[in-house]
């Protein structure tokens, strides 16, 4: 493998690893509304008198912040499998 292939790759490892730990970020933040989703959803159901202006939203809120965790988290694992393959060929193990 020439220097300009390794240095290209070096460099698409790096900025890939970058990406990741910004979705990692936003996996956060996804959980984080679902979490909120369910303390609506909870402070809808709880208590003598049923609200539900708090659950109708709070149980949206909760199946989109699950839906956008699950997609952002087959990203992380995606791209953790392609930076481990990039990482393999810088080694000499085996080509893309």
């Amino acid at each position: 493998m020439n220097a300009g292939k390794k240095a290209f790759l070096v460099q698409e490892a790096e900025m890939q690893k970058r990406a990741l730990r910004r979705i990692s970020f936003w996996k956060s933040i996804a959980i984080a509304v679902s979490t909120l989703g369910i303390a609506m959803f909870y402070a809808g159901t709880a208590g003598v008198e049923k609200n539900l202006f708090l659950c109708i939203p709070g149980v949206i809120v909760m199946a989109v912040g699950v839906g956008c965790g699950l997609v952002l988290n087959l990203g992380l694992k995606n791209g953790r499998r392609n930076v481990e393959k990039i990482m393999a060929v810088l080694e000499g193990g085996r080509d893309l």
